[in-house]
């Protein structure tokens, strides 16, 4: 009788061990599956972050490019008046091309997020990065955007209002002769009036912040990838 529930009792130890390593192996297999497609979507992120920075350096030259006429706008208001019309509509068009403004891609984020692969991240800098960035600072940037957004379509109906301005912008940021003038009517009392100045200074301050925004923004896309190299490095 001993014999026998002894013999049971190894074949159910024989049995119960079957089990849990086969547990363990399916453990291991559908942990490995998803650490691939963890890496599968870092690469993709990696890649969108790319073309993010690529979408900010040439903002940031756009925005340069706008302050550089508030400056000389707002030394010619400020009494040196020697610009000609046809330079003076110049600038004011490229202010005013200060309208364009970075939308970041959140997409590669979400479906992280979404498919609860971000559980794989092993580096919790990475995790934590990632949430600060995609769900505080793009967030708050949004914000901003649209607040910078509404002062620029107001300035752009004044200039249509006032000058009757028709003009092209160029689609790249960084065109180096990236305005076309059609025609414009100048308009002498307004240009040198206290709203036109006014405007000019509001351009130049909302520029400047959005300026540093995009530069915090820039730096902050630039550890979230080098911080995605590493993860994917690690075996």
């Amino acid at each position: 009788m001993r014999k026998i529930i002894f013999k049971y009792s190894i074949e159910l130890i024989v049995i119960i061990v079957s089990i849990l390593i086969s547990f363990s192996l399916e453990s291991a297999r559908q942990s490995s599956i998803e650490k691939e497609l963890k890496n599968k979507i870092i690469t993709r992120l990696v890649s969108v972050i790319n073309e993010d920075i690529k979408q900010i350096d040439g903002f940031i030259y756009l925005q340069n490019y706008s302050l550089n006429s508030c400056n000389k706008l707002f030394q010619n208001l400020s009494g040196d008046y020697n610009m000609s019309n046809d330079s003076i509509m110049y600038h004011i068009s490229s202010v005013s091309r200060a309208l364009r403004s970075f939308f970041p891609q959140g997409s590669v984020f979400n479906q992280l997020v979404s498919s609860d692969l971000i559980k794989m991240i092993e580096s919790e800098e990475l995790t934590r990065k990632l949430f600060k960035l995609y769900n505080e600072d793009l967030k708050r940037h949004d914000v901003h955007t649209k607040e910078f957004d509404n002062f620029f379509l107001k300035f752009n109906y004044s200039l249509s209002e006032n000058y009757f301005l028709q003009d092209n912008w160029s689609n790249s940021p960084t065109d180096s002769n990236p305005i076309r003038i059609h025609s414009y009517r100048f308009n002498e009392e307004y240009y040198k009036s206290n709203r036109m100045f006014s405007d000019i200074i509001e351009s130049k301050t909302s520029i400047i912040q959005y300026l540093q925004e995009l530069n915090v923004l820039r730096k902050s896309f630039s550890t979230l990838k080098d911080l995605c190299v590493d993860e994917l490095s690690i075996n």
